[in-house]
């Protein structure tokens, strides 16, 4: 029988593991060394783990996950002339089945499994490795992270949100290495995977080592996040408090003055983040291209009047979305100078993310100010208002000069901390994905879209389709809005 190409042969052939061009390691090629014998020794082991991350990095995985996922909640939209042609179809929930192999549905979906092809080869692979049985769990425990991490992104694209179904179909579980001869695993529920994921980070976080610091590699505090990011998702509040208490530990929010920095520097609110190079980086397809207001890279996205309607004066945030006059006017200018606010027909120019020539453009993926809005909402639907609203005092005290203790409860309280998600998080990829977890309606509005929108919760076009070649080969069930 022909086996699907990106949940089994790639699984199967174990060339999904590869290297980077990291200062801190030197390792081979992605196709220079079979799976098996990326294990045979204490330097290629380690070759071999720093190579799990080089797979997130492509322009077309994380942070086109970001990308998208932004475009799409309303806070943000995509310039409806001069655009590229990317990201449009996103932005108007016009996705197909069949949208061939360079539709970002398409991509996702390939490279995550990638992902985690190479993970489970390390998995595979470590407990035969020639090194300190420490070391191997450490190793092991890492692994599994990385495993989870992919196994997140394809559960929120894919499959309806835990809080709408947990029954419903979610994702294939490929717990393993594939033979050709294996069947093709079909979707499992939704809660079944999330537990698949908990087992993995509950295993990292008796395993991994305490004394891991390097916040471009996975540390116990990533681990705790992520756990948080999933209790969260699955509406157990106790437990997602708990885990982002334990995350932000150690990592204080940065001063007021650092939000204006360009977002492109580990600073050390960063629990985790991706390290891009001058020599290792994927140039005009980075997130910040998108996003930044001068036409040095794409400069396609823009904010929307809500969001910006959201920023008080006294805001030091509100100047994210200052920009350089003469540098919009002319081309010249120090980039991250901040002069007045510019609206274009589209939205307003935002300047929270630095495009610099560089291109050695970091990108964070967990930051502490995330943490304390998961443990203010949390709290705040424990119905714990005090421990909410310390939460929430926080981050808004270090960004806001004239801030002061929320005395909101009950929904106004809930309603105040998603607004400050939307002020802290906009364009780190959070917004769509809140919109759906909490089961609300997503309303884009004529008056700032080109694209108006009114999606409730539960539509089918609220997650991607199954590429449709994928469905072919392992005959897996289509999600039903695209059947």
């Amino acid at each position: 029988m022909k086996k699907n190409l990106y949940i089994t042969y790639i699984l199967a052939a174990g060339l999904a593991i590869s290297g980077c061009k990291k200062s801190y390691l030197d390792t081979l090629p992605a196709t220079s060394i079979e799976s098996g014998d990326a294990f045979t020794s204490p330097s290629r082991v380690n070759a071999a783990m720093i190579g799990l991350y080089d797979l997130m990095q492509p322009s077309q995985f994380t942070n086109h996950i970001f990308l998208v996922t932004d475009v799409k909640g309303g806070d943000q939209l995509i310039k409806s002339s001069g655009n590229y042609n990317r990201f449009v179809t996103e932005y108007q929930f016009t996705e197909v089945a069949n949208g061939g192999t360079g539709a970002l549905s398409f991509v996702f979906w390939k490279r995550a499994f990638e992902m985690i092809s190479s993970c489970n080869q390390a998995i595979n692979n470590l407990p035969k490795s020639p090194i300190a049985e420490d070391v191997k769990a450490d190793y092991l425990a890492e692994a599994r992270v990385l495993r989870a991490w992919a196994n997140h992104q394809l559960i929120r694209l894919y499959a309806q949100p835990y809080a709408v179904n947990p029954n419903d179909l979610g994702i294939p579980k490929v717990d393993k290495p594939l033979k050709a001869e294996d069947p093709t695993p079909q979707r499992s529920s939704v809660k079944d995977i999330y537990a698949f994921m908990l087992e993995d980070l509950k295993f990292a976080e008796q395993n991994l080592s305490k004394k891991r610091s390097n916040s471009f590699r996975i540390t116990i505090n990533a681990v705790y996040a992520l756990q948080a990011r999933l209790y969260l998702d699955m509406g157990n509040w106790t437990e997602a408090s708990s885990y982002a208490k334990k995350a932000r530990t150690g990592f204080p929010l940065d001063a007021g003055a650092t939000l204006l920095k360009g977002f492109v520097d580990k600073t050390p609110e960063w629990i985790w983040g991706l390290d891009y190079r001058t020599d290792d980086n994927t140039s005009f397809l980075m997130l910040a291209s998108f996003q930044e207001p001068y036409d040095i890279g794409y400069s396609t996205f823009r904010a929307s009047k809500s969001l910006f309607a959201l920023f008080s004066d006294s805001d030091i945030r509100k100047k994210q979305f200052y920009v350089n006059l003469d540098k919009v006017n002319t081309g010249n200018g120090d980039a991250l100078q901040r002069d007045d606010v510019v609206l274009t027909g589209d939205g307003y120019l935002m300047n929270k993310f630095y495009y610099r020539s560089t291109l050695d453009l970091d990108m964070p993926l967990i930051r502490s100010a995330e943490m304390y809005l998961i443990e203010a909402e949390a709290e705040s639907e424990l119905n714990n208002a005090d421990a909410a609203q310390t939460a929430l005092f926080e981050v808004q005290k270090r960004a806001i000069s004239d801030a002061v203790k929320s005395t909101n409860t009950g929904d106004a309280l809930k309603t105040e901390i998603e607004n400050e998600r939307r002020k802290e998080l906009y364009g780190e990829g959070f917004r769509f994905f809140d919109i759906i977890r909490r089961k609300k309606t997503l309303v884009r509005t004529a008056a700032e879209h080109w694209k108006p929108i009114n999606m409730a919760s539960g539509n089918g076009r609220n997650i991607l389709p199954i590429p449709q070649r994928e469905i072919d080969i392992s005959r897996l069930e289509q999600n039903p809005a695209y059947k």
